[in-house]
């Protein structure tokens, strides 16, 4: 039996983008594009995995942003 060349290891944290969208809007910061949620979310994003290095963002059908 011979060993895989390889084993992937994923971590997957969803954030909800439309309870970010209201929750920033009200706080008077309106999210209303793709890249203004992904910039939103890139602290939560570097504090949840340790940093944003090797990280592929995707949206739900797999794309990605």
């Amino acid at each position: 039996m011979s060993l895989p060349s390889r084993i992937n290891v994923i971590k997957v944290i969803s954030y909800d983008v439309e309870s970010i969208r209201r929750d920033s809007h009200n706080s008077g910061l309106p999210l209303d594009t793709v890249d203004d949620v992904m910039e939103f979310i890139e602290e939560w994003v570097e504090e949840d995995f340790g940093g944003l290095g090797g990280l592929i963002f995707q949206d739900e059908n797999g794309a990605e942003l």
